[in-house]
């Protein structure tokens, strides 16, 4: 992937390579850290990600956005964690509540920004991509957003202007959206405009062709100033960073090279150029950019907004105790109460444990349900130096640890509860 040492070009900032793991060698990844890219994309991983990501960052010469695709949780990604149901179990409270468990654990493992939430309205039943992605109710989406920006999780809103109304997908072909001009504005645009109004800081782009925007069956919406610049910034007010899908996918280069599709892209208005199957070729390319503007909104988008935990002491969810967690030896402890034997494991493994520690308990009883922790389990939870809930509140009862963050009213996100609403 790299060319070895040197000064990096500016310009290499623009370009977000994924990182896929678990990875035998990192050698190529930190060489491209070293060269000055603009961060990663995040592909699995377990809960070893943070100590990756503090090596990438250690070698970069500057602030990376760590992003991932977290449509149904941190867990999605990284083994260990929470993964919620899928968009199209989810009302607006409960897509709240998702942002904020998805941000809690994903700010814990190092990632910075989500690209979730996924605004396509589905209106074609034989998409073969969205399907169970989309949100059914349009204020779901802001919500998901306002949750998880509370707890610093940074958001991108997708796929813009719409990957629900076609039926095929754009990693294999350019999908069509039929739709005339007053169909795509009262069906496909609100979700989009509300989380921008709910200050979503990302909008990634759609590799499709949308004629009656673009003016073209063959232009995807990605390539296309009447759709990135002046339907997206100059009309709807997204100031934010503009991210293209994956330039690897067939929807967007159609012929073209991926260094092409790249420079087309930012001539568009994109920023940042995500997931190139050629690193080398994009970055070879995007040298020849005038894209100050784009670098000016990478840099914004790479700064972490503020830490999540201090967030929840200022009052954004419920919070007892002082809430400080340092970075310690130790990644956060991440106990599944549900499974036989937990509360047990739960106190022999913090026996040893140094404060401040993290652990994250979780359950999925349907709120209300009856739940006990054995008396280790809560004497253990007793000596951490936070607990973060993600449960029924009555996980709480017996417990006194020194502090603990939990969501606020109750937890709509339990699986037993919401599955049959995926098949309905």
């Amino acid at each position: 992937m790299g060319k070895g040492a040197g000064k990096p070009h500016p310009n290499a900032r623009l370009v977000v390579p994924a990182l896929r793991l678990p990875a035998n060698d990192l050698d190529p990844y930190l060489r491209l850290a070293a060269r000055g890219v603009g961060g990663f994309c995040v592909f699995g991983g377990d809960l070893s990600l943070r100590t990756i990501l503090d090596r990438l960052q250690g070698a970069a010469p500057h602030p990376l956005l760590f992003a991932s695709d977290l449509e149904d949780g941190a867990g999605q990604q990284v083994r260990g964690l929470t993964r919620h149901p899928p968009a199209a179990a989810l009302d607006p409270d409960a897509a709240e509540h998702a942002g904020i468990r998805t941000a809690i654990e994903a700010r814990l493992m190092g990632l910075t920004m989500a690209f979730a939430p996924v605004c396509d309205v589905l209106s074609v039943a034989r998409n073969p991509i969205i399907q169970a992605r989309a949100f059914r109710h349009p204020p779901a989406p802001p919500r998901f957003v306002r949750g998880a920006r509370s707890f610093g999780l940074r958001t991108c809103a997708k796929h813009f202007p719409g990957h629900g109304g076609t039926a095929l997908d754009s990693h294999d072909a350019l999908p069509v959206v039929d739709a005339d001009l007053a169909t795509w504005r009262r069906r496909d645009l609100p979700p989009f405009q509300l989380c921008i109004d709910a200050g979503v800081d990302a909008v990634m782009t759609a590799h499709v062709a949308c004629p009656a925007l673009t003016g073209s069956p063959t232009l995807p919406a990605t390539l296309s100033r009447r759709v990135m610049t002046d339907l997206l910034r100059k009309e709807m007010g997204f100031s934010g960073l503009a991210v293209t899908d994956a330039l690897l996918m067939e929807g967007v280069r159609g012929g073209r090279s991926e260094g092409e599709a790249a420079l087309l892209s930012l001539e568009a208005g994109c920023d940042a150029l995500l997931v190139p199957s050629d690193v080398d070729a994009v970055l070879a390319a995007v040298e020849r950019a005038d894209a100050p503007e784009a670098l000016a909104r990478m840099a914004a988008a790479a700064e972490p907004l503020p830490d999540p935990l201090a967030a929840a002491a200022e009052g954004s969810v419920a919070c007892t105790g002082e809430v400080r967690v340092g970075p310690g030896p130790h990644a956060p402890l991440v106990f599944d109460l549900d499974r036989r034997g937990a509360g047990e494991a739960l106190a022999r493994a913090i026996g040893g444990l140094s404060v401040p520690s993290v652990l994250i308990l979780r359950s999925d009883r349907a709120w209300g349900g009856a739940l006990e922790l054995p008396a280790a389990a809560r004497e253990a939870a007793a000596g951490a130096g936070l607990v973060i809930l993600l449960g029924p509140k009555l996980l709480l009862e017996g417990l006194s640890p020194r502090a603990h963050v939990q969501a606020p009213g109750h937890d709509p996100l339990t699986v037993a509860a919401v599955a049959r609403r995926v098949r309905g």
